[in-house]
């Protein structure tokens, strides 16, 4: 018992001493990583660049992550700088960061001028950043990163290619930092393209001024959509916002570099992906903090820009798919029946492997398995034939000529007169019967009868109005029910359809229908007195010699 006793102090001891020896360790391991973003969380290329770090550092103990953002599209006055800088000062000296991370140039230019001040000896990786002059941070030994490199030169000939007819380049822009360093860029490729491309470039507008120059716009132009952040008011405009106010007032294809315009109205091009940099530039970062490269002073070019476009605008403009170049993706192509159809399929075989369990047990259980699903089959019939019983009394057309029952006319007629006392509404009422019908019954048999009341069905029926209702009153007698519609209104409607059945063939027969109608238009009565003044004037037109219409 006391050697039992011993043994297990003696390894409680050892893995105290394990868990003491394992601290520091772990406390070592601890690295903090400032992300210093130029825009403001939610915008969606900032959003996509935070996606790109924390694939690379998932939430855990080891790495922790800090975020800040300058949000200098949306603020960008020297007052709001200085405000800013001494914010950051106070921030600095809460935690000493292993690695600072910047996107974009605002950034960037805000590491250079306060970096050495604000976080002194930490690694600065960036991002994001355009038209950078390389030899500009030869002496800066502790800053490494990807510079950012539109395609232009791909996207104007992708356009040239895929559009022989154009006719101009619109190129929009704004002045915003990162618009000033993306336009200097292109300008210098474009004296390439001066004696095969005709172009503008849009920098300077309030989102009005753009639609109306939009609205404007040759068939054949082409829009070539770079930064799209700011108007010339200094008015901040979403991604979504900017490619939304072009779309609203524009056909013309639209052809970007940066993959968050895509799926929103762009056909495509050579794209850069913000995620794809925020990845690289967290790579680096992991690197550096642990020791395995200090990549001082390395400066590479993105290179991870690929060919996107969107097949809906592909098909809208009627690009073929074999123009574009090879090493595309499309997103939202129509998916394959087995990819589209995947899931019914997976399910089904499911259903179907169960339903194959489920018979196996039923052979096997045999006479007691069998009075149970008959005991089941009983009660499933009896619901069936309440349910059934409860459809018929549902059922609310006449059978013959398909028109509204009398119970269905006559409580739609209910509602319809709510609707006038309630809401002032007119309405006005139809009574019609046909005329010598019992001689036709006589002369003919019923069989004929009922033919005559079913075309009469498909008269009432195709020469009305969908929220005129139309109902079997009884025998030869039908109701019109003409909501939104005065007595002068009704009593054409009642001779239209007057003149409609007498115009009437009837097959196999040479003889002219005609019906007699009586018309009101509703005084604030019951259902019944309205009818009832029908009804009068319905007689009132048989007593002047029928085929006649009485208002």
């Amino acid at each position: 018992m006391i050697g039992v006793i011993k043994i297990k102090n003696f390894i409680i001891f050892l893995l105290l001493i394990i868990l003491i020896l394992l601290l520091p360790a772990a406390a070592a391991a601890e690295k903090d990583i400032l992300v210093l973003h130029s825009y403001h969380q939610g915008l969606e290329w900032t959003d996509q660049i935070s996606e790109g770090i924390r694939s690379v550092f998932p939430y855990q103990n080891e790495v922790k992550i800090y975020y800040e953002y300058l949000d200098t599209k949306r603020n960008f006055s020297q007052e709001y700088y200085d405000k800013l800088i001494s914010l950051y000062r106070e921030k600095a000296r809460i935690i000493d960061f292993d690695a600072i991370i910047v996107s974009d140039n605002a950034a960037f230019d805000f590491i250079i001028e306060y970096g050495e001040e604000l976080y002194p000896e930490a690694p600065v990786i960036f991002c994001g950043v355009n038209n950078l002059n390389k030899n500009f941070l030869e002496d800066q030994q502790d800053i490494c990163g990807l510079v950012e490199k539109a395609e232009h030169r791909a996207n104007l000939d992708l356009i040239l290619k895929l559009h022989p007819a154009l006719n101009k380049l619109i190129i929009i822009n704004d002045r915003t930092l990162t618009g000033k360093n993306i336009k200097a860029e292109l300008e210098l490729i474009l004296t390439e393209y001066e004696d095969r491309l005709n172009y503008e470039i849009w920098d300077s507008f309030t989102i009005p001024e753009l639609q109306n120059r939009l609205l404007k716009m040759d068939q054949n132009n082409v829009i070539y959509l770079l930064v799209l952040n700011r108007d010339q008011n200094g008015n901040f405009i979403s991604y979504n916002q900017g490619i939304e106010k072009i779309r609203e007032v524009s056909q013309n294809p639209i052809y970007g570099t940066w993959d968050f315009y895509l799926g929103k109205g762009i056909v495509g091009g050579k794209l850069i992906s913000a995620q794809e940099q925020g990845r690289q530039a967290a790579l680096m970062a992991e690197d550096i903090i642990s020791g395995e490269n200090d990549f001082s002073g390395q400066i590479v070019d993105d290179i991870s820009s690929k060919y996107y476009f969107d097949y809906n605008q592909l098909q809208k403009y009627k690009i073929s798919q074999a123009e574009l170049p090879a090493d595309r993706e499309i997103i939202n192509r129509p998916q394959p029946f087995w990819e589209r159809n995947y899931q019914f399929l997976y399910w089904g075989l499911i259903f179907l492997s169960l339903v194959i369990v489920v018979l196996l047990f039923v052979f096997y259980s045999k006479h007691q398995e069998r009075q149970r699903i008959e005991k089941l089959n009983r009660e499933l019939e009896e619901k069936v034939e309440e349910r059934t019983k409860e459809l018929r009394k549902m059922l609310i057309t006449d059978d013959l000529t398909g028109l509204l029952s009398r119970r269905r006319i006559l409580d739609l007629l209910e509602v319809e007169l709510e609707k006038c006392r309630r809401y002032k509404r007119e309405l006005s009422l139809l009574m019609l019967d046909l005329d010598f019908f019992k001689d036709i019954n006589d002369s003919y048999g019923h069989q004929f009868g009922d033919q005559v009341l079913e075309k009469i069905g498909t008269i009432l029926q195709r020469n009305t109005r969908k929220l005129d209702l139309v109902g079997r009153y009884g025998g030869e007698e039908f109701l019109v029910i003409l909501p939104e519609t005065d007595l002068k209104k009704a009593a054409l409607v009642a001779e239209k359809l007057r003149q409609k059945i007498k115009n009437a063939e009837v097959t196999g027969r040479d003889f002219k229908l005609t019906a007699s109608f009586g018309a009101v238009q509703f005084e604030k009565e019951s259902s019944q007195q309205l009818i009832k003044r029908a009804d009068d004037l319905l007689y009132k037109a048989k007593a002047e010699g029928r085929d006649r219409v009485e208002s």
